[in-house]
């Protein structure tokens, strides 16, 4: 089973490390891409910082972020599971998973990302600052920018379940609605009795998922069948259920506190 899960717009910028080299980085196909953007974000940024940040919506505080962008093969990477941070990833906690844990998922998750595609946790990434609804000039908006590369990835998985987690901006990245195996993850909650999509706990209660999933030693259900009860003997209350246009969807039902 394979867990989509998003990036962090917060991340935690290396201090040593090796440069960017993207031979280094999963999914090689999609390096020439993955140039074509690096190079137009660095020199937007280092030639014009305050359009790069009203583009990347960043404050006047925030220019150092800017900064990031304009050396990003030249500063430091590390390891992207160090490189993003945020709730999602304080909740997964990975340095504290087990040694076999850490295995696991090392194989079995993926990050979205606007500027790189997809990566394992291992792959080595500078810090960087770009969202996935950011258009750019002579790029244009990432979705049409990415969408031919990645969504065909997936026929590569075809044989797994794909559980997406990614949040709205970065399923446009790579639409993967037309493959059955790909079952989205939504997080919810009852409000006097009517359910409703979670918002402060939604990429806590996704963390949690991952870090569940990984740590345990059941094997991952083969088919979309198995999904509720492997994640109800992990502690969870999850539902199947096939939305309107007949796509199945795993319900986790939380408290919204």
């Amino acid at each position: 089973m394979l867990f989509l899960i998003p990036p962090s717009e917060g991340k935690t910028a290396p201090i040593t490390g090796p440069k960017l080299d993207l031979t280094r980085l999963t999914f090689p196909e999609l390096n020439p891409s993955r140039k074509v953007l690096i190079d137009s974000l660095a020199a937007l940024s280092a030639k014009s910082p305050k359009k790069a940040a009203e583009l990347l919506d960043l404050g006047p505080t925030q220019i150092d972020l800017v900064e990031l962008n304009a050396h990003l093969t030249s500063h430091p990477c590390a390891p992207a599971i160090e490189v993003y941070s945020g709730v999602l990833y304080d909740r997964l906690d990975f340095p504290t998973l087990s040694a076999a844990a850490k295995m696991r998922a090392q194989t079995s998750v993926l990050i979205a990302s606007a500027l790189f595609g997809f990566v394992q946790l291992t792959d080595p990434i500078p810090a960087y600052r770009l969202s996935g609804s950011t258009v750019l000039p002579k790029i244009g908006p990432l979705a049409t920018f990415w969408k031919s590369d990645l969504t065909p990835l997936f026929d590569g998985f075809s044989n797994e379940l794909v559980l997406d987690m990614r949040s709205g901006s970065y399923e446009k990245l790579a639409p993967l609605t037309k493959y059955s195996n790909v079952i989205p993850v939504k997080v919810m909650t009852l409000i006097n009795g009517v359910r409703k999509s979670v918002t402060h706990f939604n990429k806590a209660t996704k963390g949690d998922l991952v870090r569940a999933s990984m740590a345990s030693a059941r094997k991952f259900p083969q088919v979309a069948e198995g999904l509720e009860s492997y994640f109800q003997a992990l502690g969870f209350e999850a539902t199947l259920e096939i939305s309107a246009k007949g796509a199945t969807n795993l319900i986790i039902l939380t408290k919204d506190h």
